[in-house]
């Protein structure tokens, strides 16, 4: 029959196996360590390969090890709240100046912005011969956008854009303006106005839109008139478009204050005047008229007529003939 062990030796036993039992801890301890740096470095190089954040790479790792194992989804990091429980709303993220001043520029000319990732639309044609804006919203921090021209098949970059709006840095490519491709440094200096740096790239994005963009009806040009007459270049463009046709035009200034237009007019291009001097041109021919009038919604009118008909439209105005040339409206 085996001897019963003593206290003490009970005592010497239990310290022994503690001491093994504390070493084993430690060792494994050890092996844990290593195994979660070399861990951390592995999922920090995939992320960076990946362009996502490390906590973003780390749950997905989680998500499939836990479905393999368990066969059904990772459960969410913070309970679920009760039915009939609103769910709090987390703090919404601050959109810097520069974001907030290029999303306004993009959507004036006529841009889609995608709530995330890439928007795609047909400004003009279709989808074999038309032109295509794009925007890409990568989070807050980059923003891209861009035109592409298609025509037979071939395919033209008339301007693409890559916006570090943290960095205020933008990456410029063109195939229709050379003098676009290169760096810009956007800068510190924020204001009203916009970007100052690209400034260039939407003039140019402008100028091609509204050059490829089909005229407006001559009900809208004429509601969009009111707000250009004022404008010593608009009335110049604006008679010359008339002259091209073989026609004269007056404008007469509205006599009274009158409220602004129900909505909001569309701009308006140079081709948006020459279609309606040609309208009003097939008119003329269509009902034999030599002089017409179109009133404005501000109270003003807009009288057009034959080079004959000068002398008496001028007097019928109490107005002055202008030089034979032309004068402006």
């Amino acid at each position: 029959m085996a001897r019963p062990r003593t206290g003490r030796q009970s005592s010497a036993e239990y310290q022994r196996r503690y001491r093994e039992r504390k070493k084993a801890q430690g060792a494994m301890a050890q092996t844990n360590w290593m195994l979660d740096m070399r861990l951390a470095d592995a999922i920090r190089h995939e992320a960076k390969t990946r362009g996502l954040r490390e906590s973003e790479l780390a749950t997905e790792i989680l998500g499939e090890w836990y479905e393999a194992r368990f066969g059904g989804r990772l459960p969410p990091a913070q309970p679920e709240p009760l039915q009939g429980t609103a769910a709090p709303t987390p703090p919404p993220t601050p959109i810097n100046a520069t974001v907030e001043l290029l999303l306004g520029k993009l959507e004036e000319l006529g841009f889609i912005i995608p709530l995330q990732g890439m928007a795609t639309q047909c400004l003009h044609g279709d989808e074999r011969n038309g032109l295509w804006a794009t925007v890409t919203l990568n989070g807050l921090d980059a923003i891209e956008f861009g035109l592409v021209e298609r025509s037979d098949g071939l395919a033209q970059n008339i301007l693409h854009c890559v916006v570090d709006t943290v960095a205020r840095h933008a990456w410029l490519t063109s195939d229709a303006y050379g003098d676009l491709n290169q760096d810009r440094d956007i800068g510190t200096r924020i204001n009203t106005k916009g970007l100052q740096a690209l400034d260039d790239v939407f003039a140019r994005l402008r100028e091609f839109i509204m050059a490829k963009r089909k005229p407006l009806h001559y009900e809208e040009t004429l509601a969009a008139l009111p707000g250009y007459l004022d404008q010593e270049p608009s009335r110049s463009l604006l008679v010359l478009a008339f002259l091209r046709v073989g026609l004269e035009l007056v404008h007469v200034a509205p006599t009274d204050l009158v409220i602004s237009a129900a909505e909001p007019p569309e701009n308006i291009a140079l081709h948006d005047l020459q279609a309606l001097a040609q309208y009003v041109r097939q008119e003329f021919l269509r009902m034999g008229k030599t002089v017409c009038t179109f009133p404005l919604w501000d109270g003003g009118e807009l009288i057009a007529f034959a080079p004959e008909e000068r002398a008496f439209v001028y007097a019928g105005l109490r107005m002055p003939s202008p030089d034979t040339e032309g004068g402006n409206p």
